[in-house]
């Protein structure tokens, strides 16, 4: 049985970089109407996909990136999810409804 993840837990969990990206995942592409897409179907309360994750503590090699946001470094003592599906969406809703961390100058939002 899946476990759900609702939007404050997944902004919390990637702010505390306690879900990644690992490094042999692509990078985010979505265009701006790609994300108001999914925003408009969150809004709409349209069912938009699964995330698929990797629990492990293993160490993978990661991206320090999620889409223009750099990351904290992660707790060594706690498992990492790693996003293995779902990727674009996950960073569209991080940098849509976190407050947080600001994107590096010159990346696009």
């Amino acid at each position: 049985m899946a476990d759900q993840l609702f939007i404050p837990e997944l902004i919390q969990q990637v702010t505390y970089g306690n879900i990644r990206i690992p490094s042999f995942q692509r990078g985010f592409v979505w265009d701006a109407d790609r994300v108001a897409h999914l925003m408009d179907s969150i809004y709409k309360g349209f069912p938009f996909g699964s995330l698929l994750f990797w629990r492990t503590k293993t160490a993978l090699q990661i991206e320090k990136q999620l889409g223009p946001y750099s990351l904290p470094d992660q707790d060594p003592d706690f498992p990492i999810d790693y996003i293995l599906d779902g990727q674009q969406r996950a960073t569209s809703i991080f940098g849509v409804f976190q407050t947080i961390l600001q994107p590096k100058p010159g990346e696009d939002t």
